[in-house]
Parts: C-alpha cells; structure tokens; sequence
C-alpha cells in the first residue's frame, strides 16, 4: 500500500460540514483536511488563506480530538502490548467506522464524496515536498477515503503501520482484538463524532475569514 489513511475521511467531512462565513472557502478546506497529516511544521504563509485554515482546522480537530473522553476510552479499550500505538490505530479504525456507516452520517453518495475531496486537493498536490507528493498520491489512487469501508482494507491500513514502524510481532494480537472490539469501537465513535463535527463548526464560524477563499 502506497499510503496509510489515518483519519483523512473523517477531516473531509468535518470540513466539508464546516460553516465559515464564504461557504467558497469549504473546498480549500477540505483539501487541508487531506494535506493536513502531509504538511509538518510551519504553515507556508504564501499558501492561500483558505488552505491556511483548512490545515489549522485539521490542527485543531487533532488537540481537541485528543481531549476527547470517548477517544480516550477507545485507545484504553487496546490490550497493554498495542496501547502506545492505539492513538493511531483508533484513527484508522474511525475512518472504516465513519465510511462503513456512511449513508447515516452524509446524504452524499461516499464514492461522489471522496471524488469531490480528489477534486479539492489535486490543484495543491504541487506544493507538497516530494515525500508528502508521493503519499497524497497513493492515497488518491488507491481512493482510500472510500475504500476504508471494506474491514479487509482497514486491516491493510492497521499492519501498514506496525510494518512501518518495525512492530510487526503485534500483528496477531492487534488483528484479534479489533475483530472482537469492533462494535465497542463502533459504538465510541458514534459518541464521539458529533463533537468533532460541532468543534469545526465553531472554530471554521470564528477563525475563516470572509474573503478567505480569495487569493
């Protein structure tokens, strides 16, 4: 797999859903949410102010996400040995919940979502280094914001980081325990979500300006 989705679906709809007061700006923030897990360090300052935001946006669903009591009770649900890595589990884990279950959460079709979102990031794909370029590009070919609602395809997501991160030995116990604790995990995402949503209303209606789909 050329790329590991984590939770780039669930950044999409949160910024697709968002409510900044140019509603022109919601492509630009959607492309952040793609590009947010893809651009470390300092948000280039010449970037347009939309992307600027969309990639604050994908900044703070993270710290707020990481306060969030049902996502917490998630990661503690993982057995001791997978614990350090459930963070980032839990976020792959979400995306397969978000599109597995996806006619309840958006009235737009997944595989038409997930095009719309291709559409907002391809005019950005240059300004990305030539590591995160290869990445995002995987990710698109692959169309993995929709695939993640096929389990085999979240389980390809799960071991792509314990490959990467030199833990295969987990495999086995990380592939066990998520076929078993699926509905629990489930079940917290489905407490969980709204409030992500709602935090990107509120942060996109107080912090993206009006002119912020502007050049």
């Amino acid at each position: 797999m050329a790329a590991a989705a984590m939770n780039f679906l669930a950044h999409c709809l949160i910024a697709a859903q968002s409510q900044p007061p140019d509603p022109a700006a919601i492509p630009d923030l959607i492309a952040g949410g793609l590009l947010g897990d893809l651009v470390k360090g300092a948000i280039p300052s010449d970037w347009p102010p939309s992307l600027q935001a969309g990639l604050r946006l994908h900044r703070r669903i993270d710290a707020f996400s990481n306060a969030t009591p049902g996502i917490r009770a998630s990661c503690r649900r993982f057995p001791a040995e997978l614990r350090r890595l459930a963070p980032v589990f839990v976020d792959i884990i979400a995306d397969h919940c978000l599109a597995a279950d996806w006619p309840a959460r958006h009235d737009e079709p997944l595989d038409a979502f997930s095009a719309r979102c291709r559409a907002a990031v391809e005019p950005h794909a240059h300004r990305l280094n030539p590591s995160a370029r290869r990445l995002l590009d995987g990710l698109l070919e692959e169309d993995l914001l929709a695939a993640y609602r096929a389990y085999p395809i979240m389980e390809r997501g799960l071991l792509s980081i314990t490959r990467r991160l030199g833990q295969e030995q987990l495999n086995e116990a990380l592939l066990s325990f998520v076929a078993t604790a699926l509905p629990d995990l489930q079940a917290d995402f489905d407490g969980y979500f709204p409030s992500l949503l709602a935090q990107g209303r509120e942060w996109t209606a107080g912090n993206v300006a009006g002119d912020a789909a502007r050049p």
